[in-house]
C-alpha cells in the first residue's frame, strides 16, 4: 500500500460542507466573539458624547490662463492655485489666527474664546468639483461647531482677498517696468536707424539698390555702344585712307577750322549735364551716383578749357577725285574720337555704380536688423500697454473683492453621533465577520483530521472503516451489549471489509493500534474481535499492552497470569489462555507488568508465542499501546501479518498520522489501512459513506486494487446496505450520532 510523505500532504481545501462543520464546531465561539463586539459597540454608544457638524461654502472664481503676458522666468508667475491647494489653505495658521481675531471681536454676548489649534482641530475641507470648497467644523458644542464653520469661511474670504490684492499689485508694478524697458529699446532702436541713413545717404535703401542695378545695366549698354561706334569708325577710317593714297595729289595750304576734339568734348558735356538733372531729381547731393556724375562733368570742362576750339589746318586744294574723300577721313576720326571719350566716361560712371552697389548688401542687412527689433519692441510695447491697462483694473477689483466668495453660511448644526441601535447593528455584524473570520482562521491552522475528506488528502492508507460515535449509553463492547446499533453494524462492516482487503494475501496475525492515546484502539480491538468470533471463526485476542492493558476490565476476567508468564516460560499458551461470553473468542491477558516491555516484546520467546497462537486460533489480534508515544507498536508490528491503526475523528492531528506511517514503514510492516472511530456524522452523511466505502468496496475487484474478483456468493455480502423499511429504520437511528455523549471516560477508551 502506497503511503503520502509529510511533505507530499495535499493543500487543504475548504468547501461548504467544510465551512457548515466550522460552524457547528465553533458556534459558541462566534457567537461570543459578537456578543462581546455587541456589547462594546452600546458601551461605546452610550458613554460618547453628542458631536455637532455645521458645513459652509466657498466659491472659487478661477481666471481664465494666460492672464498676464510675460516672458522668460516670470512665464508661470501667476497660475490658477489647485483647489486642493485652496483646501489646505483654510486650515493654515494664517487662516484659523484670523477667524480667532473675528471671533474674539464679536459682541460680548456672542464672544467666543478659541484658539487657533482648536478651529484647526475641528476643520475638514473637502472639494466639490469644479469650484466650490465645502468646510465642516465638528464640535461637541452645537454653537462652536457652528461659529467654526462660518468664520473659518470668513477668513479664508479674507485671507484671499489680500493674496490677490498683492498678487495684482506684484504684477502692475511688474508690468510697468516691463512697459518702461521697451520705451527705451524703441527710443534706441529708432536712433540707430537714423544715424545708419544719415551715414550712408539713403532715402530708401530698397529704391537705391534697384536705382543703381538699372544705372549699371544702361551705363554697361551705352560702353558696348560706344565700343562698336569706335570699331566702326576706325574701319571706316581705314578704308578712306586707302581710297586717298590711291588718288592724286593734294593742294596744300594753312586755314583756320574748329577743332574736332573741343566738339567731341562739347557734346559729352552736354550728355553728361542732362544724366546728372536727372540724378539730382532722383537722389540727394551726396549720393554716389550724383558725385560720380558731377565729378565726371567737372572733368569734361576742363578738358574742354585745355582744348582750343579753333586750330590752324593746312588749306589744300585737293584733286578734285580726292577732295570728298579728305572730308570724310576728317568726319571719322572725329567719330573714333567722340567714341573714345564716351567708353572714357562710361567708364568711369561704372566704377562707381560697381561700388555703390557692393557697400549696398550690408546696409541693407543692418537697416532690415534695426527694422525687425523696431517692430518686435513696437508689438511688445503695445501689448504690455494692453496688459498695464488689465492689471491696473484688477488691482482696483481686487482691492476690493478676491476671487473667493461664501455662497452658503452654516445656520445651524446636525448631530453626526451615531444611534444606540445604528451602533449595536454595525458593532454586532462586525463582531460576527471578526468572529467567522478567527473560526476559519483556526480551522485553517488546525491541523486534525476530522473527516474522511480530511483523512483522503493526508494519506493514501485504505479506509477499512468508520466507527460513529457513541451517544446511548452502552459500554464499550457494543457488539455484545447493543448488537443492533450503528455502531456494531460499524464494526461488523469494518470485519467484512478486513475479510475482503484479504481474499488475495491471507493473514492470520494482526496488530489494532494508534498514534496517541484516548483513540479507542483497545475498543476497537475488543469489538473486531468480537464481530468475528460471532460470524465463526476461532478467534485470540491478546492484551500487548504491557504498561496500561485494559483488556481484562473489558471482558471481565482475572489478569494474573497472561502474556509475561508465558514470554518468560511460566506458563505455556493454552494454559493462559482465558474463555470469554463470545463463544469462539479466547482472551490472553498482559499478566504481571514487567519492568522492560519493549526488551520482552523484542525477544525470540514472544515470536515464539505468536507462532503457538497462530496454531490454536484461525485468527489472533494484537493490542498495544500508543505508537508515537512507545516502541513496542513498531516491534509487534514488524512480527505480525498486518497492521491496522485507529484514528479518533477531531483528536488525531495530520503531523501525528505521518509520524505513525514513517514508524511503520521503518519497521518494514504491513499496514492493512485505517479505521476512523468517533466520527460525528448524521444520518445523511452516514449513508453517503455507508454506500460509498462499502457497497462500492464490494462490488468492485478485491478492495485493494489487485484486480482479482470477489466471488458473488461470499458470505460477507450480507453486510450490503439495507432497503426498504429497514433503511428507513437504521437511518432514523443514526439521526442523532453527532450529539456528544455525557458518560464519563473509562479505561476503554484507550
Amino acid at each position: 500500500m502506497a503511503r503520502v510523505a509529510a511533505e507530499e500532504i495535499k493543500p487543504r481545501h475548504l468547501g461548504l460542507p467544510d465551512y457548515i462543520r466550522i460552524l457547528s464546531k465553533r458556534k459558541w465561539f462566534i457567537l461570543v466573539v459578537t456578543a462581546v463586539a455587541t456589547l462594546v459597540g452600546g458601551l461605546y454608544a452610550l458613554s460618547s458624547e453628542r458631536v455637532y457638524e455645521a458645513t459652509a461654502l466657498v466659491m472659487i472664481k478661477q481666471r481664465p490662463q494666460g492672464f498676464f503676458w510675460v516672458t522668460g522666468a516670470e512665464a508661470n508667475m501667476a497660475p490658477n492655485v489647485a483647489m486642493q491647494t485652496y483646501a489646505r489653505i483654510v486650515r493654515s495658521s494664517a487662516v484659523t489666527d484670523l477667524a480667532v481675531d473675528h471671533l474674539q471681536n464679536l459682541p460680548s454676548e456672542a464672544r467666543i474664546i478659541a484658539t487657533s489649534g482648536e478651529i484647526k482641530s475641528t476643520l475638514s475641507v473637502g472639494v466639490i468639483e469644479p469650484d466650490l470648497l465645502r468646510i465642516d467644523a465638528t464640535s461637541p458644542d452645537e454653537r462652536k461647531a457652528r461659529y467654526f464653520a462660518n468664520y473659518a469661511a470668513m477668513a479664508f474670504v479674507d485671507v484671499n482677498t489680500e493674496d490677490r490684492q498683492a498678487e495684482s499689485t506684484t504684477a502692475r508694478e511688474f508690468l510697468e517696468t516691463q512697459v518702461a524697458a521697451y520705451e527705451d529699446d524703441l527710443e534706441q532702436i529708432i536712433q540707430q536707424m537714423t544715424t545708419l541713413a544719415r551715414q550712408s545717404g539713403f532715402v530708401d535703401i530698397d529704391s537705391e539698390i534697384t536705382q543703381a542695378v538699372n544705372s549699371l545695366a544702361s551705363y554697361q549698354d551705352q560702353q558696348r555702344l560706344a565700343q562698336r561706334d569706335l570699331l566702326a569708325a576706325e574701319a571706316r577710317l581705314q578704308e578712306l585712307e586707302a581710297v586717298r593714297a590711291d588718288q592724286g595729289d593734294v593742294l596744300v595750304g594753312e586755314a583756320v577750322v574748329p577743332n574736332p576734339e573741343w566738339q567731341a568734348l562739347q557734346n559729352t558735356l552736354i550728355s553728361t549735364r542732362l544724366e546728372l538733372q536727372r540724378l539730382q531729381s532722383q537722389y540727394t547731393d551726396g549720393h554716389p551716383l550724383v558725385l560720380d556724375q558731377r565729378a565726371l562733368a567737372s572733368d569734361l570742362e576742363q578738358r574742354m578749357a585745355n582744348t582750343p576750339q579753333l586750330i590752324d589746318a593746312e588749306s589744300a586744294r585737293a584733286n578734285p577725285a580726292t577732295a570728298g574723300i579728305e572730308n570724310e577721313i576728317k568726319s571719322a576720326r572725329l567719330a573714333i574720337e567722340e567714341a573714345q571719350a564716351r567708353i572714357g566716361a562710361a567708364g568711369g560712371v561704372l566704377g562707381t555704380i560697381r561700388d555703390q552697389i557692393r557697400d549696398l548688401p550690408e546696409a541693407r542687412q543692418q537697416w532690415q536688423s534695426l527694422t525687425d527689433r523696431l517692430n518686435a519692441a513696437r508689438d511688445a510695447y503695445l501689448s504690455l500697454q494692453r496688459e498695464l491697462r488689465q492689471a491696473r483694473l484688477a488691482e482696483a477689483i481686487s482691492a476690493k473683492q478676491g476671487n473667493a466668495q461664501v455662497v452658503d453660511r452654516a445656520e445651524d448644526a446636525r448631530e453626526i453621533q451615531a444611534s444606540l441601535s445604528r451602533s449595536l447593528v454595525f458593532a454586532g455584524a462586525l463582531g460576527l465577520f471578526v468572529g467567522l473570520s478567527l473560526a476559519v482562521l483556526l480551522e485553517a491552522l488546525d491541523d486534525t483530521i476530522y473527516s474522511v475528506e480530511d483523512l483522503q488528502r493526508v494519506t493514501d492508507l485504505y479506509l477499512l472503516g468508520i466507527i460513529p460515535l457513541r451517544s446511548d449509553e452502552a459500554g464499550p463492547l457494543v457488539t455484545i451489549d447493543a448488537p443492533k446499533s450503528p455502531p456494531a453494524e460499524a464494526y461488523r462492516t469494518l470485519r467484512s471489509n478486513i475479510r475482503f482487503s484479504l481474499f488475495d494475501r491471507p493473514a492470520t496475525t494482526f496488530l489494532v493500534t494508534s498514534a496517541g492515546s484516548g483513540e479507542g484502539k483497545s475498543v476497537t480491538a475488543a469489538n473486531l474481535a468480537v464481530a468475528h468470533a460471532q460470524s465463526g471463526v476461532s478467534v485470540i485476542l491478546v492484551d500487548t499492552d504491557l504498561r496500561r492493558p485494559v483488556m481484562h476490565r473489558l471482558f471481565e476476567v482475572d489478569t494474573e497470569v497472561g502474556v509475561t508468564n508465558v514470554v518468560v516460560g511460566d506458563l505455556d499458551v493454552a494454559g493462559a489462555l482465558s474463555d470469554t461470553e463470545v463463544p469462539g473468542l479466547r482472551l490472553l491477558t498482559s499478566g504481571p507488568l514487567p519492568p522492560n516491555p519493549a526488551e520482552l516484546l523484542e525477544s525470540e520467546q514472544m515470536s515464539r508465542m505468536i507462532e503457538q497462537l497462530t496454531e490454536l486460533a484461525d485468527l489472533v489480534i494484537f493490542d498495544s499501546p500508543p505508537a508515537v508515544m512507545l516502541t513496542d507498536a513498531t516491534i509487534l508490528a514488524s512480527k505480525l501479518d498486518r497492521t491496522i491503526v485507529v484514528a479518533e475523528s477531531g483528536q488525531i492531528t495530520e503531523r501525528a498520522l505521518s509520524d505513525v506511517e514513517r514508524l511503520f514503514r521503518h519497521a518494514r510492516a504491513d499496514i492493512l489501512g485505517i479505521v476512523l472511530n468517533k466520527l460525528r456524522v448524521t444520518g445523511g452523511d452516514y449513508y453517503y459513506y455507508y454506500y460509498y466505502y462499502y457497497y462500492d468496496y464490494a462490488a468492485k475487484p478485491n478492495g485493494n486494487d489487485n484486480g482479482d474478483t470477489v466471488p458473488a456468493d461470499s458470505a460477507d455480502l450480507t453486510v450490503m446496505p439495507r432497503t426498504g423499511r429497514e433503511a428507513d429504520q437504521h437511518a432514523q437511528d443514526l439521526t442523532d450520532l453527532n450529539a456528544p455523549t455525557d458518560r464519563p471516560p473509562d479505561d476503554s477508551d484507550f
